[in-house]
């Protein structure tokens, strides 16, 4: 990939607006990101559920369970599973 190029995937900056997520969630109702705006919201990207990598990572954020809480933040996990 050129050097051009590389801005396109570095993704959103620190105040820059994220680009739109809309999806279904867990219970297959539809969650967007942009109707979430004013509020604090934890994006949790994971390759899958039941993998080593990610049981690792899902225990951490168990594992700081209150700080998450603590700040008001509504934690999204978002997989390809």
């Amino acid at each position: 990939m050129s050097a051009a190029k590389t801005s396109d995937t570095q993704g959103p900056h620190i105040g820059q607006l994220a680009p739109e997520i809309d999806l279904l969630d867990g219970n297959g109702e539809r969650w967007q990101l942009s109707a979430q705006r004013g509020k604090t919201v934890v994006l949790l990207f994971y390759p899958g559920d039941e993998t080593p990598v990610c049981t690792k990572q899902l225990c951490s954020v168990r594992d700081n369970w209150e700080q998450y809480v603590a700040t008001g933040a509504e934690v999204v996990g978002i997989n390809t599973d």
